[in-house]
């Protein structure tokens, strides 16, 4: 005979319940944290600058001007901010001005300078930390100086980067401007050479007198005011994208010729009438005068 024999069922298992992987727990960390490193970031990129501010005047410094024979040269450096020279009564020369540090952990302390007088050449520069990507920290130092009226230079050199140049009743052989972001803006200048070279921003120079002058920005307009202009006398006056406006003796002696692809030539008071891509002569003709816009107008006025 046969026995059919029955499994007996045991207790009942319990159910796995699912859960995540140590996989899905490593992707799931990781993005967590990527997550608040970027917000992190953005808060240090947008808000950052907004939230902590702080500015501290530097510290002055002087520095005496030779009025001999051998005239000092000056040469002025910034990258990010404004700079402006100009003259008053004090026989030496003075600089200050005001540091801004913005971002977390940002100090105006972080900034330094160079200062230096080395046989006359007076050298002031700032200098500026690396850059802060993650804190977005940023720097900014605007430069003042205080040139004595009397003084005669050999060389004037003033550069910045981002932050508008000014420089007022200066006399010297030669002065060099240089700007990348920001306008240009010179008065009362006395100079036997003169360059201005923008990038980003307007070029203004009113000479009083001004040996020779070249004058060039890419994307900004160039305005010029002559009050004489010497025998021999080069201006070269140049813009991409702006116009170009010059004014000068009505009773100057010079050769002009006036250049636009996109735009109009204009003049009054000279005595002839300018016309585009031509050459006119006023006077004997001895000072020569080229002004040129690609995308702009010319206009010429004497006075």
């Amino acid at each position: 005979m046969l026995t059919t024999v029955k499994a007996v069922p045991g207790p009942a298992g319990r159910v796995k319940k699912p859960g995540l992987s140590q996989t899905m727990l490593v992707v799931i960390i990781l993005a967590v944290v990527v997550g608040a490193v970027v917000v992190v970031v953005a808060a240090s990129l947008f808000l950052g600058p907004s939230l902590s501010v702080a500015t501290k005047n530097f510290t002055p410094y002087q520095s005496s001007v030779s009025q001999s024979s051998n005239p000092s040269s000056m040469t002025v450096s910034n990258t990010n901010g404004g700079v402006t020279v100009s003259s008053w009564s004090q026989a030496y020369l003075k600089v200050n001005g005001t540091v801004t540090a913005r971002g977390f952990g940002s100090s105006p302390d972080a900034i330094t300078f160079v200062e230096s007088n080395s046989s006359g050449n007076i050298v002031f520069q700032a200098i500026f930390p690396a850059s802060n990507f993650f804190f977005g920290a940023s720097y900014s130092v605007d430069i003042h100086v205080y040139a004595p009226a009397s003084a005669q230079f050999n060389t004037v050199q003033i550069v910045t980067v981002n932050g508008n140049l000014q420089v007022s009743n200066i006399s010297t052989s030669s002065l060099t401007l240089t700007d990348t972001n920001g306008a240009i803006t010179s008065s009362n200048i006395s100079a036997t050479t003169m360059t201005a070279t923008d990038t980003n921003g307007s070029v203004n120079l009113t000479c009083t007198l001004c040996g020779s002058a070249t004058l060039t920005t890419t994307n900004g307009s160039v305005t010029v005011e002559l009050s004489t202009l010497p025998l021999g006398g080069s201006y070269i006056v140049t813009s991409t994208n702006g116009n170009v406006s010059l004014t000068l003796p009505a009773l100057a002696s010079c050769k002009i010729t006036p250049n636009t692809t996109n735009g109009t030539v204009s003049s009054s008071g000279l005595g002839v009438q300018l016309t585009n891509h031509a050459t006119g002569t006023i006077g004997t003709g001895s000072a020569i005068v080229n002004l040129t816009t690609t995308n702009g107008s010319v206009t010429v006025t004497g006075k």
